[in-house]
């Protein structure tokens, strides 16, 4: 609050007219009439002031102090009252949905096992899925740890070839079929009033399979959100034309990168050098995705960086220490959701490489998309 002092009233100086035709009372007489007017005057502005405060606390200060100008003393201008605090969100009912959650060993599933990362915490009962097909179990969960994925992470090895993933989710609702049964797990696990909120496929080498499969068979029930394939999307070549690839076997990914691209998942993929000779490399496809959404949007090429090179300690022994192969970035093309990146190298090990280095390739980009969703 702040005092402002009353200016003392203006002095009216008298015309020569009023000083001859107007007589001047007595003395005493004009104290009177000056006190009834002041007092008038003091009554009438505390009405005003009153009623404009209580119909607008931010009242015009100028205004006020004007109106002030005619009263002796002084007046008090309020300030408007404080906006009342936003009170804080309340603190959730009861213990948090994974409070009894039993997080040792695994699950066992169809073709597979689903652990519980460390990086999995659920507040109410919402649970994301990392299905990965193909590739070493304890390095998938480790990587995905080590990227902060907070999701299950369910690993399926079914044998050696795409063949035997490809023909594994033919039959519709199968994998719906898995899908439930994940649930059931997890609900035995202890996770309270569990709620499958998105879906994460992905793949090292052959497992893409599973996912080709799956894209076509899937009854859409299911929340996908993100498809990562890492060094394995192949295809074979047109028997009537041997030097094209065949793109009847690569629809499934056209028609997932052009989702991708308006954003609404996220397509990642990363390939090496290695020409299979036999059939179509994951870097020719790649190439051929890229091709197939250039007239919906302009993919971006952007300096390739390389990622970090990652020591797991379920990975020591995969691979001989002096041809473990680090990851040297060629590629590296954008389009809204879809990424592709390319990196060097024609070796086993380097193929080897793509696997172990998902925690610093693909599962980053997974993590970012579902952490701040």
């Amino acid at each position: 609050m702040t005092m402002t002092p009353t200016p003392p009233p203006v002095a009216v100086a008298e015309t020569e007219t009023d000083a001859v035709a107007t007589p001047r009372p007595k003395s005493r007489s004009r104290n009177r009439i000056r006190a009834a007017m002041a007092g008038l005057l003091s009554l009438v502005a505390a009405v005003v002031v009153a009623r404009s405060a209580a119909q607008d606390t931010r009242i015009d200060q100028r205004a006020v102090r004007a109106m002030t100008s005619l009263l002796p003393g002084s007046i008090e201008i309020a300030k408007p009252a404080p906006e009342a605090p936003v009170p804080a969100p309340p603190e959730p009912a009861g213990p948090s949905a994974d409070a009894r959650l039993r997080r040792d060993g695994y699950s066992t599933i169809r073709g597979g096992v689903l652990y519980i990362p460390e990086t999995f915490a659920s507040q109410t009962g919402d649970y994301d899925l990392l299905l990965h097909f193909h590739g070493n179990v304890k390095v998938m969960v480790e990587s995905a740890e080590v990227a902060k994925v907070n999701a299950l992470v369910a690993v399926i090895n079914l044998g050696v070839g795409s063949a035997v993933y490809e023909n594994a989710y033919a039959a519709p609702g199968t994998y719906e079929a898995l899908l439930s049964q994940i649930h059931n797990a997890i609900t035995q696990r202890g996770l309270q009033s569990p709620a499958l909120r998105r879906v994460g496929l992905s793949s090292w080498s052959a497992g893409y399979g599973a996912i080709s499969t799956i894209l076509q068979v899937r009854r859409k029930t299911d929340p996908l959100d993100a498809v990562l394939l890492s060094d394995g999307l192949h295809c074979g070549r047109l028997p009537e034309r041997p030097s094209e690839l065949n793109h009847r076997q690569l629809a499934p990914f056209v028609q997932a990168a052009r989702k991708a691209v308006t954003g609404d998942m996220l397509f990642a993929i990363t390939h090496s050098d290695i020409d299979p000779v036999t059939y179509v490399g994951s870097g020719e496809t790649a190439s051929y995705l890229l091709d197939a959404i250039k007239g919906e949007v302009e993919p971006v090429e952007n300096s390739p960086v390389a990622p970090e090179h990652l020591h797991l300690k379920s990975a020591l022994n995969a691979v001989e220490p002096s041809l473990e192969k680090k990851m040297e970035p060629v590629r590296d093309v954008r389009a809204g959701g879809l990424h592709v990146r390319g990196f060097r190298g024609q070796t086993r090990e380097h193929h080897s490489a793509h696997l172990l280095q998902m925690g610093a390739t693909l599962f980053p980009e997974l993590a970012e998309r579902w952490n701040k969703r």
